[in-house]
């Protein structure tokens, strides 16, 4: 049976802020950060900043979307100049918590994200990223009480619903997972669909709601098409469908996309061989062995002949 391991939580609680209007280029960067352009907002922050190298929303939001990207060095380096610029700016220390968080220096990420909630006008991700951190840490029960205790102080916030249904999904407690989800959708249809659909998608998959989950994998490949997580999971709802094919496009999509990940490759060849082509499923398989997959150096054995 195909194996749901879901590697697409890779923006724990991610945000896009609406930024003043300081300069028309820099609401169009943060307009396509909000569309996950994050190439094109990169552009548009670069001009700004050409013309002035101190405006920190575009070192903010440049930063941002650098961290999407993986640029994790350069990324650091806009959030520090932010924070020079501006020692009360929390949305700067928010994206240096980010960057320890994706580097795996827990501690130093938690620093961050509460230096960032003593600040004035604290953001809710100040909050939602001592969550995620202690989540990390082994601290699920911390990491709950965190959540909600934001939530019964802002019952209308959207983020602390959705980043307690995703605290939700990594403990696969899927049913409880939704009715986040759902209430973050209806206090913010806007706020971040992106991620409210693909981890929806997630909580349906599980509880073997397929047709729901397609529907919101889909929902959120219209909104990233470059996404490789959507397209592995929707892979996945194909697979469980008993559609190989569809599984397949959509596992090679996934890898095109993200061309290293062995969990993709080892699904690929899982594909293959329910659909009895034994000689896609070994080339996948033996892929995904090298990348140290366990899983599919046992179905090498099982299955390959050398």
């Amino acid at each position: 049976m195909i194996k749901y391991l879901l590697f697409i939580l890779l923006v724990w609680f991610g945000y896009i802020n609406a930024y003043a209007q300081v300069d028309p280029l820099t609401q169009a960067g943060s307009d396509k950060l909000s569309k996950r352009n994050f190439e094109g907002a990169i552009q548009d922050f670069n001009q700004v900043l050409i013309k002035n190298p101190t405006d920190i929303e575009a070192l903010c939001g440049r930063a941002e979307a650098k961290i999407y990207l993986g640029n994790y060095s350069d990324a650091k380096k806009d959030a520090e100049q932010a924070m020079t610029l501006d020692a009360n700016n929390a949305h700067a220390y928010i994206l240096i918590g980010d960057i320890f968080f994706y580097q795996k220096e827990y501690l130093k990420a938690l620093k961050a994200y509460m230096d960032a909630s003593q600040l004035p006008n604290s953001p809710p991700q100040a909050i939602t990223g001592k969550a995620k951190v202690m989540n990390q840490l082994g601290d699920n029960k911390e990491a709950f009480r965190i959540l909600n205790e934001a939530i019964l102080k802002q019952p209308t916030n959207a983020e602390f619903y959705y980043a307690r249904g995703l605290l939700n999904n990594t403990k696969e407690k899927y049913s409880k997972a939704l009715p986040d989800f759902d209430k973050a959708f209806s206090l913010n249809p806007g706020f971040n669909s992106f991620g409210l659909y693909l981890n929806r998608g997630v909580a349906y998959m599980n509880l073997k709601e397929l047709e729901k989950a397609l529907g919101d994998f889909n929902k959120a490949i219209e909104l990233d098409p470059k996404s490789a997580s959507a397209y592995h999971s929707r892979g996945l709802v194909y697979y469980e469908q008993g559609d190989y094919q569809e599984a397949v496009n959509n596992f090679l999509k996934s890898s095109d996309l993200s061309p290293s990940n062995p969990i993709t490759f080892y699904n690929l060849g899982m594909a293959y061989n329910k659909m009895n082509d034994v000689e896609n499923a070994c080339l996948y398989f033996h892929k995904s062995c090298q990348l140290e997959n366990t899983n599919s150096c046992k179905m090498i054995i099982m299955i390959c002949s050398e």
